[in-house]
């Protein structure tokens, strides 16, 4: 049977999770562990290969710790100002639209924020389960799928394929990395689920981050820079990285 995306992600993820514990390991030691042909290791680790991630050596795989493409701001990370975020892109949100919120750091408290209107949320947040108070108008519903414990959010087949029914006016996905090339987030399963949101969004896609993930690319691609409407970010960004995302056309909002 052919393996789903699903079970190749986790396994990528578990290749990594294995060489952390284990420093480098041989193709065989790979593939007798996982069950799968060398074939299948020596395309796993091709494209991890490529993501910069390990390092490959005649019959072995080492991990290459991630390193910033540039150093990040020398400041401390702030909380995301959640109220200024919802204020600014709600005046163009149309009554009664279905959203995507894709979970992370801050996806919590956007989608409390959200529950204020009159409006559908589909999320892969495990936590917005829990949001309810008498003035909620905001029908919301999970994804469903595997819980990644580390990130609090559900991922896999199940959650893709309920993403994959529903046609959003608009896509909220927090990021890990950004920069003017792409738009990157810490986890395999993470990258897939988001950039299925992405492509099942008829409206505005909206990306948003701290200033202190800005010019630093996590481990996994989301998708383009370019595919964005929108990048939503605090206070402490940089001058110099403020303009530099102006010359390069990408539509900025800082966030007091």
């Amino acid at each position: 049977m052919k393996a789903s995306q699903g079970d190749v992600f986790k396994r990528r993820e578990n290749i990594l999770e294995r060489l952390k514990k284990e420093q480098h390991l041989t193709v065989t030691e790979l593939a007798n562990f996982f069950n799968v042909s060398a074939v299948t290791i020596r395309r796993d680790l091709l494209f991890l290969e490529k993501k910069k991630m390990i390092e490959r050596f005649y019959g072995g795989v080492k991990l290459i710790h991630e390193s910033p493409l540039s150093q990040p701001l020398m400041h401390e990370q702030k909380p995301f100002p959640v109220a200024s975020f919802v204020e600014k892109f709600s005046t163009f949100m149309p009554n009664r639209a279905q959203l995507f919120v894709g979970s992370g750091h801050f996806s919590k408290e956007i989608i409390y924020a959200l529950s204020f209107f009159e409006i559908s949320i589909l999320t892969n947040d495990i936590r917005a389960i829990a949001i309810d108070h008498p003035k909620k108008k905001a029908v919301i519903s999970l994804s469903g799928g595997e819980l990644e414990r580390e990130t609090q959010a559900l991922v896999g087949d199940f959650a893709i394929h309920s993403i994959n029914k529903i046609q959003a006016d608009l896509c909220i996905i927090e990021a890990a990395g950004f920069n003017t090339h792409e738009v990157t987030t810490k986890t395999l399963n993470e990258s897939f689920i988001y950039r299925t949101m992405i492509q099942h969004t008829k409206g505005p896609k909206i990306v948003y981050t701290s200033a202190f993930n800005l010019e630093t690319v996590s481990s996994f691609m989301i998708d383009k820079t370019f595919l964005f409407d929108a990048l939503y970010t605090d206070s402490t960004i940089s001058p110099d990285i403020l303009t530099h995302y102006q010359s390069h056309g990408i539509p900025i909002h800082v966030l007091s």
